[in-house]
């Protein structure tokens, strides 16, 4: 069976959002890292379509194909996370999908597990805990002349916390990808990284979560991610530190990535 990726369109919060779709069944919202798009997600979404998941990735506000809301970016990760609540209830209401996402996608997906607990059926947040921050040299480098070289900024960035060796061909994909959004969305993207922290919500979550991390992702230290899972009440967290992956954890290795997280949802009774 063929497991095509769609473009589509829709209207949230009164702007034009982008996002990819492909397969049908128990919809996955993926929700892709700072500075990227939704290309992100394109060889793991046709697996977890295989798998009888309708799996819809949008471009962030502000990321290639989407215009920002009110012409604005998000620098709250609370609000880039209502954001993507917005998104839910206009692309598959009342489904209750299940999340994942990946750096900033990680951090909405607890987000969402924590301030919409009832709305979601599980959460997959990879790169991320329950606080994050770590690039905060950005703040106030919105404007363009005020930092040349951002884009070879962007470059190393994009490629620095990979796994090698990696596939080359790979590693200038992820380039390409991060080029595709404007600088002030950019840095916006790393104010809302550094402003992320739930850990006052934890006991909120009532669905289970699978968390998974690179080992060569320097974005997270290992052990936020495993003292986030012990902090989830009621044994809903689950997972680790993935050997011999990093950052880009979609990217370098969908077919792993795409077993862990069936086999999670098979566990916890999802699929």
């Amino acid at each position: 069976m063929s497991h095509e990726i769609v473009g589509r369109y829709a209207v949230v919060n009164g702007t034009r959002a982008y996002y990819d779709e492909c397969g049908t069944g128990i919809p996955l919202v993926c929700i892709h890292m700072g500075w990227a798009c939704s290309l992100q997600w394109q060889y793991f979404m046709p697996l977890m379509a295989a798998a009888g998941m309708r799996v819809i990735a949008p471009d962030l506000p502000g990321h290639a194909k989407s215009y920002p809301v009110n012409w604005q970016p998000f620098r709250k990760m609370r609000d880039y996370a209502e954001w993507v609540w917005n998104f839910i209830e206009v692309v598959c209401p009342g489904e209750k999908p299940v999340v994942c996402g990946s750096g900033i996608g990680g951090d909405m997906t607890m987000q969402l597990a924590c301030h919409h607990p009832d709305g979601i059926r599980a959460g997959m947040p990879f790169e991320s805990a329950a606080k994050t921050g770590s690039i905060s040299f950005l703040s106030g480098y919105s404007d363009p002349h005020s930092f040349p070289g951002f884009p070879a900024l962007i470059d190393n960035a994009s490629t620095a916390a990979m796994y090698y060796p990696c596939e080359e061909r790979k590693v200038i994909e992820s380039k390409w990808q991060h080029r595709a959004t404007y600088h002030a969305t950019c840095v916006a993207d790393m104010d809302a990284w550094n402003d992320h922290d739930v850990r006052p919500y934890l006991d909120r979550i009532k669905v289970p979560m699978f968390f998974y991390k690179g080992e060569a992702d320097y974005h997270i230290p290992d052990q936020d991610v495993l003292d986030t899972i012990a902090a989830i009440p009621n044994g809903l967290a689950e997972g680790g530190i993935a050997q011999g992956m990093g950052h880009l954890i979609m990217m370098e290795q969908p077919e792993r990535l795409a077993e862990a997280c069936l086999g999670f949802l098979q566990r916890r009774g999802i699929l």
